[in-house]
């Protein structure tokens, strides 16, 4: 709309510079001005046609450079991406490398435990056994004495019967 402002105000002044003085030279002036806003009405589409070509260049060069700093991204995307879980892994092996290793402490220290328990039992029963052979000697040592004992006191019983039994036939 301003480029025809501009025309018309262009095509009033020349009329004016001009003159009305003759109809012919108003016919060429006419002219002239009709040329002339012609001309400025081309300039303005040619104008008006560069400015949306480089403007479509500009957006063409932009949406490029848009794509290519998306490809860009998306690719510092999946490095990233690859790199956690590249970290992840380790970090899962190590979990699973420790978790062995201490599975085969608990292990090794429940069969000692184990080893211990059974060393302990036996020692227990040995001891026992032991202590049932000592109860068994004592108990036989005493069952001996006792015997003996027994066996005196009846020698002294029938010694003691037998020493007064002959002093009794012989009153």
């Amino acid at each position: 709309m301003k480029i025809w402002n501009k025309v018309l105000l262009a095509s009033i002044i020349t009329l004016l510079v001009a003159g009305c003085d003759d109809s012919s030279k108003a016919d060429d002036n006419l002219d002239k001005a009709k040329d002339s806003a012609e001309q400025m009405k081309d300039a303005a589409e040619q104008k008006a046609e560069n400015l949306t070509d480089k403007a479509q260049t500009t957006a063409d060069e932009i949406k490029k450079e848009a794509a290519t700093q998306a490809d860009q991204l998306k690719d510092k995307a999946s490095a990233i991406k690859d790199e956690a879980d590249k970290q992840a892994g380790a970090i899962i092996d190590d979990a699973e490398a420790k978790a062995g290793s201490i599975k085969d402490e608990v292990s090794k220290h429940s069969q000692q435990l184990v080893d211990q328990a059974q060393a302990i039992k036996h020692d227990a029963i040995s001891g026992a056994n032991d202590l049932a052979e000592q109860a068994k000697t004592k108990t036989e040592a005493l069952k001996n004495s006792a015997e003996n004992k027994a066996e005196e006191l009846k020698s002294n019983i029938d010694a003691a019967h037998n020493h007064h039994a002959p002093s009794d036939t012989q009153q």
